[in-house]
């Protein structure tokens, strides 16, 4: 309710002003008796809400980190255990990064199937057949280099 609307109605300045006064102390009476405390109330939560809000944005960056370091432990974690089944499998050291899969049963099996080519035996030179020199100076040489 406004004063122009009662002066549209073709009220008296007196009357709006009683009804005005009425109208007020109507408002003033519903109005609870601890408003501003709950206003100051009101004020304190939201202050509160804020700080909360930038405490869950603070944990939410450092578990962020947190997951980082547990992706970078299981590579680490990883890495070890493609280490160790190379070393099991007689694969060089150099062919350990090499090795896939993301379990420890498929690693393992990567690793059999590398050691299998890698692991090949070569067959060792057999000593010469060809016959022996007939200068005696050489065959002297030849004898002491067979020695050594």
């Amino acid at each position: 309710m406004n004063r122009k609307f009662l002066e549209e109605l073709g009220l008296e300045k007196e009357a709006i002003d009683s009804i005005m006064k009425e109208h007020g102390l109507a408002i003033q009476a519903v109005k609870p008796t601890d408003y501003d405390e709950l206003k100051e109330a009101s004020k304190t939560y939201e202050q509160q809400i804020n700080d909360l809000q930038a405490t869950i944005d603070a944990q939410k960056e450092s578990l962020g980190s947190i997951d980082e370091l547990k992706k970078e432990i299981e590579s680490y974690k990883l890495k070890d255990i493609k280490t160790n089944i190379a070393v099991q499998a007689g694969i060089p050291l150099e062919l350990a990064g090499r090795l896939s899969g993301s379990t420890e049963e498929e690693i393992k099996a990567d690793a059999e199937s590398l050691a299998g080519l890698v692991n090949t035996k070569q067959p060792l030179p057999l000593k010469h057949t060809e016959p022996p020199k007939a200068d005696a100076e050489e065959s002297a040489y030849a004898n002491m280099l067979e020695k050594l």
